[in-house]
């Protein structure tokens, strides 16, 4: 496959997981956004499972850009949620089958929560920074809290964090973690775009540049509204 939008067509519903066919209107208008305004960096996700939306992410690097995929991966006794029970090998014939060839690919068999600022720092060395963050893994509050405020330290300036599962009443523990996220730490991204129970966040400088990409595209369908979260400006797409 050579392209996003044929990995969605013949790729994508044939990969295990749970991502909105919706999304891909999404990762077009931001990575046309990035494109445009000279954002680079690599991708990587936490929580990969089969790899079903980090085979999209990885369509959307540029020449020399990395793919890192976190995961407890074989290792279920860490699985504490019980959110997919994911299998490397399935990762891998996924991405034999539908992603990219001539991509670096990286995967790193930890429990986010257990990562010391020394393990954080060698992947931002050897994998980062990230223009493109997808945190999904453990949903419990406390997991979510801390992969927000590990994926923020990994973000190149204009790179977007996109949390999985934000108001989403099966996993209140993502939520609540964004509520921590604010209400115990200073942030350094803001949410600008809130669409298939992904919240998307970038660095403060760049917040105005997302938005008025999203609102571009989205401004005045029936089920857009802008409203403030978290003291930001944010389109929501409902449902």
């Amino acid at each position: 496959m050579n392209s996003l939008d044929e990995y969605w067509e013949l790729g994508f519903p044939h990969v295990d997981g749970w991502v909105d066919t919706r999304l891909l209107e999404c990762l077009h208008v931001i990575n046309q956004a990035q494109s445009e305004a000279s954002i680079t960096g690599n991708v990587g996700e936490i929580g990969v499972y089969h790899g079903k939306l980090l085979i999209a992410l990885a369509y959307l690097v540029g020449p020399n850009e990395l793919v890192t995929a976190i995961d407890v991966f074989n290792d279920q006794s860490k699985n504490l949620d019980g959110a997919g029970i994911g299998s490397q090998e399935h990762l891998n014939n996924n991405l034999k089958l539908y992603g990219p060839q001539n991509v670096n690919y990286e995967f790193i068999q930890a429990d986010s929560i257990a990562l010391t600022a020394l393990d954080k720092t060698k992947i931002m060395e050897r994998r980062g920074p990230f223009k493109l963050f997808s945190v999904d893994g453990c949903h419990t509050a406390e997991h979510t809290f801390n992969d927000l405020i590990t994926a923020q330290e990994f973000l190149s300036p204009g790179g977007i964090l996109i949390l999985d599962d934000f108001m989403q009443p099966h996993w209140p523990g993502v939520t609540e973690a964004v509520n921590m996220f604010y209400n115990r730490s200073v942030p350094k991204v803001k949410p600008f775009f809130c669409y298939c129970h992904k919240l998307f966040f970038v660095g403060y400088g760049w917040h105005e540049v997302l938005l008025q990409a999203c609102l571009s595209r989205f401004e005045g369908r029936d089920n857009a509204r802008t409203t403030a979260m978290f003291g930001s400006r944010v389109l929501s797409l409902y449902p």
